[in-house]
């Protein structure tokens, strides 16, 4: 079959935020940067509710009124609001652009709270120790090695300092943004925004209109093989199958962790060591369930790239989230669910895969061949009218299937 199409694609962007230790010999003015920083965007809080009007406008619009309160212009007049302010530009209109959000969090939240007598009403902040961030004028000579220079407040005047990111490697084909830089108690984070370019976010009810269009179903099992993928065309044939495996390695690294975990409880009686180990633990549980998540979708998804899918689907029901979360144990495989598809998502979206979910009723139980019964739940099992399959791959199929059925598809 020949590849889909390259026509008519709509390109888009998209945003990954990179944290990377950060290395300053200037963290006392670093500091001090900060503490101007927060005093600004309470000064611009406190005015957003003085002239409650500026809810109502957009962003942009919100922070040159603002900028016109407080700030000389032409005229050479002092605005209403006019304070001395030692602060470039930029950090100033990171201020005003962070208190816009706080405020009208605060305003979104109140306003629920209104609507639901059960929903807790906000309180109004007054105090604040927001990180910094550095709009373009605040930072510059970002280099391949990391280094960059930032503008910081010495306590006399704003001068450019160096600085690093730990094991800095650019990405290629990509633009940043303004980061911004989280001072904890041992070390110092910067967090910064990547743009990217995603070549295709046609919209999926375009891409069905395709005759290549493939489609990738995902059936997930609490077995070895934690995920079945079957890839189709547009007629429902099938181009590809995989199984991914690691299940049993995932259940034999968890239970491990949860076997330590019951051994402390029973040989340490005292109270505050035990909540630290268990801190430890679960620490170390929530790093195995990302780290084998992060595999196996990579895998998915390096899958679909390599056979052309376009369309990526899964079964859900509006049940599956607190089963999986509550009922489901951390040491059995259908418990990665969750986190494998919120990871196949986004990481899909970035390579212009998009996903899409159908109902997950009747799609174990009937056969996708002839719409009859599943005699037995076991890997090999056979429906009702002697159509013989794996139970898993039956199940991928439906999935992928019931998504052409989504955009009107007739199979």
């Amino acid at each position: 079959m020949s590849e889909p199409t390259k026509n008519n694609k709509k390109s888009g962007t998209y945003t990954t935020t990179y944290k990377i230790r950060f290395y300053t010999n200037n963290l006392e003015y670093l500091k001090l940067t900060q503490q101007i920083y927060n005093e600004l965007i309470e000064i611009y809080y406190n005015l957003i509710f003085k002239y409650d009007e500026l809810l109502t406008l957009s962003n942009q619009k919100c922070m040159r009124e603002l900028e016109k309160l407080t700030i000389i212009g032409l005229t050479g007049e002092r605005p209403p609001e006019y304070f001395d302010q030692n602060a470039p530009t930029e950090l100033r209109r990171a201020a005003i652009n962070h208190a816009i959000g706080l405020a009208k969090s605060y305003t979104e939240l109140s306003k629920k709270a209104k609507e639901n007598p059960k929903q807790k009403k906000p309180n109004k902040a007054t105090t604040f120790n927001c990180s910094t961030t550095f709009y373009k004028g605040m930072y510059k000579n970002i280099e391949p090695n990391g280094t960059v220079e930032i503008k910081l407040y010495d306590g006399e005047k704003w001068r450019w300092y160096k600085a690093k990111f730990k094991n800095w490697n650019f990405p290629e084909n990509a633009q940043i943004q303004s980061p911004t830089i989280v001072i904890n108690k041992d070390y110092v984070m910067a967090h910064i925004p990547v743009k990217r370019k995603i070549d295709d976010i046609t919209p999926i009810k375009e891409r069905m209109k395709d005759e290549n269009v493939r489609v990738c179903g995902i059936a997930f099992s609490n077995t070895d093989k934690v995920a079945t993928c079957v890839v189709i065309d547009r007629q429902g044939k099938v181009i590809k199958t995989l199984f991914v495996s690691g299940g049993n390695e995932y259940k034999n690294q968890i239970t491990k962790i949860l076997n330590k975990q019951k051994r402390n409880i029973l040989n340490n009686k005292e109270i505050q060591q035990t909540n630290n180990n268990h801190k430890n633990y679960r620490k170390k549980t929530n790093q195995i369930i990302n780290y084998y998540s992060h595999v196996i979708s990579k895998k998915i998804i390096d899958f679909c790239i390599q056979n052309h899918v376009q369309v990526i689907s899964t079964a859900l029901s509006t049940k599956d989230k607190a089963y999986y979360y509550t009922k489901s144990k951390k040491n059995r495989p259908i418990y990665l669910r969750e986190n494998i598809t919120n990871y196949i998502n986004y990481k899909a979206f970035r390579k212009g895969i998009l996903s899409t979910i159908v109902p997950r009723k009747d799609k174990a139980s009937k056969c996708y061949k002839c719409g009859g019964e599943i005699q037995s739940r076991k890997l090999k099992t056979k429906c009702e009218n002697g159509h013989q399959m794996d139970y898993y791959f039956n199940y991928a199929m439906n999935v992928a299937l019931e998504s052409l059925r989504k955009y009107g598809i007739k199979i």
